[in-house]
């Protein structure tokens, strides 16, 4: 059997079958945390799914989702949490694939045997694909938003804007600004040399200036929110086309794991989508083996998700339509789904400090307790981090780590890090301060 069988070429209509398996599988999961739909007033949301797809021929092949997200928020800086216990992103792209690492941890064995390095990759026959009911935020989606944003919207935009410039004092230092890759490597090379050219920084914040196409954004869209350090999820799956879905921390026992295809539903713009998504990194170049610039399919799907906005939209039954805050993930043998909100389960209150019974399962120091007690046969491997932070286990990802550092230096130089001090949490100390 041939290994790198392209499962489009064999599956009849593979695209709507995996938006019609999401779809199918989101229907299943009880109404708590799905968006509430009033007389006039209609919540709406994004659904991501990862699938793995097994095929063999015409006759043999399999459809199964790994791992299931809805929502689209994320925490502001101001509420970032320094002991892993908080969801920084809630974004659906970004649950599906953290409850696809999660499915990982606990069941690494399912899709992948051993290399002959002794690191896993996929089995014959098995490909990964991620669902999206809307094209991801960011630059995959600017064109297709400003056509369809309507003279009230952008007005209104635009006065959120204003209304937060108003708000800062032009002197004040922008706390995005200071964590951009290209600001922070600059000041390091300032302290030793006097001759240091200035990054040519391609950024924006949010959805602002629309005409602005194949540059780093960070959500959210609007200008008057609070502003956060989590990147859009253009930029996110573009990093994933190079470093893989599986992570620092899992490459140390996986291969780069790459999506064979993206399938989008709403605003779905095939240039803009192929130009964010892997065409601005066409000049990536060195990347040690086995990472590479992966140049996933990607489709199109009119199969309607009843909660995205424009189905909503479609059934003239509501005058105002607001996106839900909540977010929902699931992972495959769950019951039933987890329901978040402010980054942690539903139930804990915002601006509080996450504790053992209200911190989700896809969280930073859930994943990494989950790493150091993966059930593997080298469990030297993963013992060896028992005592070490969550940032040390990244930072000792040296091929990995060394990709990263290729594709921030010649392509995104002005990717907004997260400071280290929010990734020195162990996997079972907890920190001062802590309401654990």
């Amino acid at each position: 059997m041939n290994p790198n069988i392209d499962p489009y070429l064999i599956i009849p209509d593979l695209t709507n079958e995996l938006a019609k398996a999401s779809l199918e599988r989101y229907a299943k999961l009880g109404k708590n945390g799905k968006p509430q739909l009033h007389a006039k007033k209609a919540e709406w949301t994004i659904l991501a799914c990862i699938l793995a797809v097994y095929c063999v021929n015409e006759k043999e092949y399999s459809i199964q989702v790994i791992s299931l997200g809805t929502g689209l928020k994320c925490l502001p800086f101001s509420q970032l949490s320094q002991d892993g216990q908080l969801v920084h992103d809630s974004h659906a792209e970004v649950l599906a694939r953290r409850g696809f690492i999660k499915y990982l941890l606990q069941h690494p064995d399912v899709f992948f045997d051993a290399d002959g390095d002794g690191k896993l990759v996929s089995r014959p026959g098995y490909t990964f694909h991620m669902y999206v009911s809307q094209s991801p935020c960011g630059d995959a989606s600017m064109s297709a938003i400003a056509d369809v944003q309507t003279e009230e919207s952008k007005a209104s935009f635009h006065a959120g804007g204003k209304r937060k410039r108003e708000q800062q004092p032009s002197s004040s230092p922008c706390i995005i600004t200071q964590h951009i890759y290209a600001n922070k490597r600059q000041k390091l090379l300032s302290s030793s040399t006097s001759t240091v050219t200035p990054p040519m920084l391609q950024f924006q914040r949010g959805r602002y200036d629309y005409g602005k196409l194949g540059i780093l954004r960070t959500k959210p869209g609007r200008l008057d929110s609070e502003p956060s350090l989590c990147m859009s999820c253009s930029d996110k799956l573009a990093r994933w086309n190079v470093l893989g879905i599986q992570s620092a921390m899992l490459s140390h026992i996986f291969h780069p794991i790459y999506l064979n295809s993206i399938v989008i539903g709403d605003l779905f713009e095939k240039n803009s989508l192929e130009r964010a998504l892997y065409g601005r990194l066409s000049t990536l170049k060195g990347l040690p083996s086995p990472y590479k610039l992966h140049r996933p399919a990607i489709k199109s799907t009119d199969i309607p998700f009843q909660y995205s906005k424009s189905a909503l939209e479609r059934t003239g039954n509501y005058s105002s339509y607001i996106s839900t805050g909540t977010s929902v993930a699931w992972i495959l043998g769950m019951e039933k789904a987890e329901v978040l909100g402010f980054g942690k389960k539903q139930g804990g209150r915002k601006g509080e400090d996450a504790t053992s019974k209200t911190r989700s399962m896809l969280c930073q120091r859930a994943l990494y307790q989950d790493f150091v007690n993966m059930n593997i046969k080298n469990q030297a491997l993963v013992h060896q981090f028992l005592d070490s932070t969550y940032a040390d286990c990244k930072e000792k990802a040296i091929t990995y780590q060394q990709s990263k550092t290729m594709l921030l230096d010649q392509c995104f130089d002005a990717w907004v890090q997260t400071p280290r001090q929010y990734q020195e949490f162990n996997s079972t100390a907890t920190p001062p301060n802590s309401s654990t």
